[in-house]
């Protein structure tokens, strides 16, 4: 017996060394396997920011050029800003409205032949060549209006005195062009710096902390690069970066320390960390592209599915209409009743703008009151027609917003058609908000159609 125990005890130590060895390759695989879950989940909650960064940099231009229009649109511009230019109609009605109302930095009325007949650039009057202030992507922008004509607008990204900036070009035109005037057009030109106080903005709407405009190349920091128009300068925007994943592995290394000595609290430990990881990506996508208050899908989710729709399209799929809606009265609902029921109003438009959809149809929250549905199959007017005045008359419906109140909106509704009126998401947005606007401009309860579909 005596004899047998060392035996015993080499067969033991040899056991155990061969099981720790296995536990701590074990171990180590588990904690390699965490840190690379971590390392990917603030990777995807990254790159969701980079796109909300990207997205506010267009949003913002689209709402630039927007603005503009409604400027550019406008029949007494024409006479005062082409016909006969008076620097002193400029400056009350469109740059200093523009600079101190808007935070618009520069307005300029450029003439067909590219030279600036206004300018004010920070409040003042400007008499200097655009030439020493506006450059990367200018001049890109200013052919690619043109080209478009009478009722093309365009923006984008430029170098506005050597800082980056979001400019946007829209004609100056009358509220009604002929169509057999094709002349070269006066245009009025917004730019807005991306400056420290648009940078703030954004960082406080979009949840992107300390962001601001990169000195040198990306680093390893959170970013997100932007090209201007004419594709020769990036500018880089850089922030603090979401990182989820460093609070994943500081829950998860004291309980990978613990499962040295209990293998099997590892294991749950390990499979609850994932859980969670994977419910923190999840909803961290939801956030992405969901609206918050109506739970409907935001701006970029409907952009993704208008291009899927276009490019199936392409293959041989379905044709598809676009409809834009605007609620009307819902300013009059949060001047009278406060916020908090202009919220419950669009938690209940929403719903009853999903109820009214098909199985293949899809709606989205652009913001504000505004909203777009996708409708596929719909190729003909009168189909269209049908679902927006369903849309209106159930909008129209009263609202409940407690202590036994109910109020009422309506709706105007702009439609577009694919391919009939082209097949590119953005183009297709901005035809059915025209279309809307057209209904506006002719009354309650309307469903409007883009011109090129009603003819």
């Amino acid at each position: 017996m005596s004899h047998s125990l060392p035996g015993f005890r080499q067969l033991v130590v040899r056991v155990t060394k061969a099981a720790t060895a296995l536990v701590a390759v074990l171990l180590c695989g588990l904690l390699g396997v965490l840190w690379l879950i971590a390392d990917y989940q603030t990777s995807v909650a990254q790159q969701q920011q980079a796109k909300l960064a990207e997205g506010a940099v267009t949003v913002r231009g689209e709402h630039i050029e927007k603005t503009a229009m409604d400027y550019g649109a406008w029949d007494e511009a024409v006479e005062r800003l082409v016909v006969s230019p008076d620097p002193d109609w400029a400056d009350e009605n469109i740059g200093r409205p523009t600079f101190e109302n808007l935070g618009f930095d520069m307005a300029f009325v450029v003439a067909p032949d590219d030279t600036a007949t206004y300018a004010m650039v920070h409040g003042d009057r400007f008499d200097g060549p655009l030439s020493g202030l506006l450059a990367g992507g200018y001049e890109t922008l200013l052919t690619e209006q043109r080209m478009k004509g009478a009722k093309g607008s365009t923006s984008g990204l430029i170098m506005a005195d050597g800082k980056p900036a979001i400019a946007a070009i829209v004609p100056i035109r009358p509220l009604k062009v002929d169509p057999a005037d094709v002349q070269p057009r006066h245009v009025l030109v917004l730019v807005d710096t991306l400056d420290d106080r648009m940078l703030a903005e954004f960082a406080r709407i979009y949840l992107l902390p300390g962001l601001r405009i990169a000195d040198g190349a990306a680093s390893a920091q959170a970013h997100a690069s932007l090209v201007t128009a004419d594709h020769r300068q990036v500018v880089t925007l850089m922030w603090q970066g979401a990182r989820p994943g460093d609070g994943l592995l500081a829950m998860a290394v004291p309980a990978w320390a613990v499962v040295a000595l209990a293998f099997g609290a590892l294991t749950f430990q390990f499979v609850r960390q994932t859980a969670s990881a994977a419910r923190a990506v999840a909803e961290s996508e939801w956030r992405a592209t969901h609206d918050a208050l109506t739970g409907l899908p935001n701006r970029v989710l409907l952009f993704e599915r208008m291009d899927f729709a276009s490019r199936a399209l392409c293959d041989g799929g379905a044709e598809f209409a676009v409809a834009y809606l605007d609620l009307d009265g819902f300013k009059t609902v949060n001047d009278t009743h406060g916020h908090a029921a202009g919220d419950l109003v669009l938690q209940e438009v929403a719903r009853r703008l999903e109820a009214s959809l098909g199985l293949d149809d899809f709606a989205a929250r652009l913001g504000g009151d505004e909203f777009a549905v996708i409708l596929p199959g719909r190729q003909h007017p009168q189909q269209a027609l049908e679902f927006g005045r369903a849309i209106i008359d159930a909008i129209e419906r009263p609202i409940p917003i407690g202590d036994a109140r109910s109020i009422g909106v309506s709706a105007i509704v702009g439609f577009t058609f694919a391919p009939r009126d082209g097949t590119d998401p953005l183009m297709l947005l901005r035809n059915a908000d025209q279309a809307l606007y057209a209904g506006k401009r002719s009354g309650r309860r309307q469903v409007q159609f883009h011109v090129a579909a009603a003819a």
